[in-house]
């Protein structure tokens, strides 16, 4: 009776399986064999490359390759099969421009934008903000873009968001401009980053992965910027990458406000930001910190920036005002972010302020919402 029940369990669960394979989609892989497009955690052959540490870049271009659409599972998605890298047929072919040394071709979904739970994850650790320093995995969105002068140094004056897996959301003013003579030509924009001091990141014995590097394929400021406009209208650019992004606990991106059907925030409302700008002990931080404002009055702020002969319009929202807790240098361009439904979206990019800190004088930020038809427009698959 005991082996009659085994051979029903048995068949049972074979025909359940049969059902499952059925159920999947099929799919063709970087080498053109066929797989299975599911989760990456349900594939054992890329999960062990995936487990590689450091992991070789032949390996981290076969994964990216490899991602797929209509899977099964949490994401990403994968073609699965067999297969672990590149066959010697297949190896990604490298385009050279003047903008970059290489460039690997993209999957053809850089001009889709992602939704939750895809995008503006929270972690799960505990937030104090006020000039905090943040969790290791929190903001993982978080870009720096870094700039090589003449003489061959190399700084981090400006911030920005990953958007999607080939596009980072930023300031114009920080691609465009006085600061491409003040500081130098963008060589690269960094991923996953949290202490610039480390080679390697870790908080009480957790440890996240080493940031990840890459340049750039075309940097898009918007065509109505001025860059040497005291008001900063129009003040966003995309800057798309010369690779793939392969999203991990350290790099996901941020929502975009439509996506959670997000507006604006009203006055009062708390917002945050985070970044690597100064501090009232250091010229830089070290480590990536956050701080939460306030939205400022609309009306007010236009006001106060009047006195300086500075126009404020309605595609650009003010917040902060408060003595010490404000944006500083090396914040532009960085998000101001606000949770909705559990989700973080990007509201505003850090663009201007009076001086830094001031009591009184909030920063001004290009609002995000305003401009989602345009970043839609711009990018390309």
């Amino acid at each position: 009776m005991r082996s009659a029940n085994t051979l029903v369990t048995i068949i049972t669960l074979m025909s359940l399986s049969v059902c499952l394979v059925k159920s999947q989609t099929r799919c063709t892989n970087p080498n053109r064999r066929s797989g299975f497009c599911t989760s990456i955690y349900d594939c054992p052959s890329l999960l062990g490359v995936i487990s590689r540490k450091p992991l070789p870049e032949s390996n981290r271009q076969f994964l990216l390759a490899s991602q797929c659409t209509g899977g099964t599972g949490a994401q990403p998605h994968v073609c699965c099969n067999e297969d672990t890298g590149f066959s010697t047929s297949t190896t990604p072919r490298t385009i050279t421009t003047t903008r970059s040394s290489r460039i690997f071709p993209s999957n053809g979904r850089g001009n889709e934008l992602p939704s939750p739970p895809s995008c503006g994850r929270e972690t799960t650790g505990n937030k104090i903000y006020g000039g905090n320093v943040t969790e290791l995995d929190e903001f993982p969105w978080m870009a720096l873009l870094i700039y090589k002068a003449v003489s061959g140094a190399l700084s981090m004056s400006c911030g920005g968001s990953l958007i999607n897996q080939r596009y980072v959301l930023t300031a114009a003013h920080c691609v465009k401009g006085e600061i491409l003579t003040e500081v130098g030509q963008i060589y690269s924009i960094r991923l996953g980053e949290y202490d610039i001091t480390k080679d390697i990141d870790c908080v009480d014995k957790d440890c996240a992965d080493p940031p990840i590097e890459t340049g750039y394929e075309e940097i898009i400021a918007h065509e109505s910027f001025d860059p040497s406009a005291t008001n900063r209208h129009h003040d966003i650019a995309l800057i798309r990458l010369n690779q793939d992004v392969l999203y991990t606990d350290f790099i996901t991106p941020v929502c975009l406000p439509s996506v959670l059907n997000f507006q604006r925030s009203q006055t009062g409302t708390s917002v945050v930001v985070a970044g690597w700008g100064r501090t009232l002990r250091a010229s830089q931080s070290s480590i990536k910190q956050k701080l939460t404002l306030p939205v400022s009055d609309p009306a007010d702020c236009g006001r106060k920036f009047a006195t300086k002969n500075v126009n404020i319009i309605d595609s650009q929202l003010c917040a902060g005002g408060i003595y010490t807790r404000d944006t500083c240098d090396g914040d532009s361009g960085g998000p101001l972010m606000k949770i909705v439904k559990n989700y973080w979206i990007i509201e505003g990019i850090i663009s201007f302020g009076n001086r830094c800190g001031l009591d009184g004088w909030p920063a001004v930020y290009t609002r995000v919402s305003s401009y989602e038809s345009w970043i839609k427009r711009n990018l390309r698959p």
